[in-house]
């Protein structure tokens, strides 16, 4: 997807305010980062630092905690 940022579902929203799936503190920590502006090379690149790679935002997307979507300002 051309143009493509990430944003929180309305589960991964959920999972934000009231820790109901019980997340791994590194994937929450990730989940908490998603902002709707950021593509996926500018997320691997701050979450590199934490020793997470593109598996750990692929989790997020198999798990319906994030969406790829069209950067709308871009």
């Amino acid at each position: 997807m051309q143009n493509s940022v990430f944003e929180k579902t309305d589960k991964g929203r959920e999972e934000i305010a009231t820790r109901k799936y019980q997340l791994p503190p590194r994937l929450r920590s990730l989940l908490v980062m998603v902002d709707g502006k950021q593509t996926k090379a500018q997320l691997l690149k701050n979450i590199a630092a934490l020793g997470m790679d593109v598996r750990s935002i692929d989790e997020l997307l198999d798990k319906q905690f994030i969406r790829e979507t069209t950067n709308p300002s871009a």
